[in-house]
């Protein structure tokens, strides 16, 4: 068993320290109290997501967990690596610091299926505190008739595997027999049949004749969680919170870019979000020019700004970023037409050019970005960011060149992001 280290610390509940015994004086009365309890515990195969070799064992379905475990024995069978954490156990009594291993990729299905239920994220513990004694057997049912239709494996294995309701799709009812005559109840699941309640005299009793009770309450608090609960009570100000909500403005940006989003050789096309439908905007021609002009003088003073731009302007064209206008449309007067100046800036670290479009020029107190809806803040916080680099060992950090530019506007639209360059530069 390889130990990966890992530097996330995870605050849970306890496993092994889950369990609570209750004694009580012995009795000469048959009572409810003394009956045999069964808990929902059925025969599984769990096996590895990239793998084919599969463990039978039985799977405790826990709805008082909301985090899925199982035994490092089974670990070991399954041939499968887990990265070492710790995780805080918290119990009715007490809670205590354990180290743990948090396994992924792991699958479980039915003992006569083949459709795979996904455990995207089990820790590990020593045992499952539950006995043999908990798991349903066909001859238990024998003096309950509603229940013929019940069908219970048996299989020669322990309790190896406990999932919590973080898995809902193994806790799914399929069809429910109800209990009768204070009976027990059945339910079946993808994982098949399970049953609950009262099944017969118990012998769970000590050495004195006091009955044993065991109960469980399993959950887990994540490092994350509790890390953003603290810096907001440090800093209230802050109010740290990764997803905000949306306002009305930011869910019409969101229609506007799912109803227009559509893939042209390679390239996305999106619709300007404008915020009004039928915008009229004023020619800005005169504007552009003058922008155009004083860009020209700089050119001609120097040299190698000359070259970088016309390279820049020269590449955007090649690879298709852009286009020429047609003279068709360049005297269009349905205020559909809206030219954007543009300049060079130079990289201090990389000292490479960026041209800059400039969409906050102003003409007769409209811009274009005044026009256009601004979208929601969908950048990553800092505070994300830092937690999510702890998370795995090896952090990527990518970037897409002319990105902005690779973003194709439709045919109707492009009249409003005309750039007047300098005629042979």
């Amino acid at each position: 068993m390889e130990e990966t280290p890992d530097m996330l610390l995870i605050c849970g509940t306890a496993i092994q320290a889950n369990s609570v015994t209750v004694t009580r004086p012995p009795t000469d009365q048959t009572e409810a109290g003394n009956t045999d309890h069964k808990l929902a515990i059925v025969p599984v195969r769990v096996k590895a997501t990239k793998g084919s070799h599969s463990i039978e064992t039985y799977a405790f379905l826990d709805p008082g967990s909301s985090a899925t475990f199982c035994t490092e024995k089974l670990m070991e069978e399954l041939s499968v690596r887990g990265r070492k954490t710790e995780i805080v156990l918290q119990t009715m009594c007490y809670e205590k610091p354990v180290k743990t291993f948090k396994l992924c990729g792991l699958e479980v299905c039915s003992l006569e299926g083949n459709e795979f239920i996904e455990l995207p994220e089990v820790f590990t513990q020593q045992a499952i505190p539950v006995s043999d004694q908990n798991i349903p057997r066909e001859e238990d049912l024998k003096q309950w008739p509603y229940l013929n239709e019940v069908k219970l494996n048996s299989i020669k294995a322990d309790v190896s595997l406990l999932i919590g309701v973080n898995i809902p799709k193994a806790m799914e009812p399929l069809k429910v027999i109800n209990s009768q005559d204070n009976g027990p109840y059945a339910v079946l699941t993808h994982l098949g049949w399970i049953v609950n309640g009262p099944l017969g005299i118990s012998s769970h009793v000590d050495k004195h004749g006091r009955q044993q009770v065991t109960t469980n309450r399993i959950s887990v608090a994540r490092l994350e969680d509790l890390l953003i609960q603290q810096y907001n009570q440090d800093f209230p100000e802050l109010n740290y919170e990764e997803k905000a909500e949306h306002s009305f403005e930011d869910k019409r940006f969101l229609q506007i870019m799912k109803e227009s989003l559509k893939k042209r050789d390679g390239h996305y096309e999106i619709r300007l979000p404008f915020r009004k439908d039928e915008l009229r905007m004023p020619n800005n021609r005169q504007m552009a020019e003058q922008r155009a002009y004083s860009l020209k003088k700089r050119l001609e003073k120097d040299e190698d700004f000359k070259n970088d731009c016309m390279c820049f302007m020269n590449d955007v064209l090649a690879k298709g970023h852009a286009e020429m206008v047609p003279e068709e449309q360049l005297h269009r007067t349905d205020g559909r037409l809206w030219y954007i100046p543009h300049h060079g800036v130079y990289d201090k670290h990389k000292k490479t050019i960026r041209v800059v479009f400039d969409c906050t020029s102003s003409y007769r107190g409209t811009s274009l970005n005044t026009e256009l809806l601004q979208g929601p803040d969908l950048t990553n916080t800092l505070l994300g960011v830092l937690l999510k680099f702890r998370q795995e060992p090896v952090a990527v950090m990518g970037d897409i060149e002319g990105m902005f530019h690779q973003v194709k506007i439709p045919e109707t639209g492009r009249g409003l992001s005309e750039v007047l360059v300098v005629a042979r530069w």
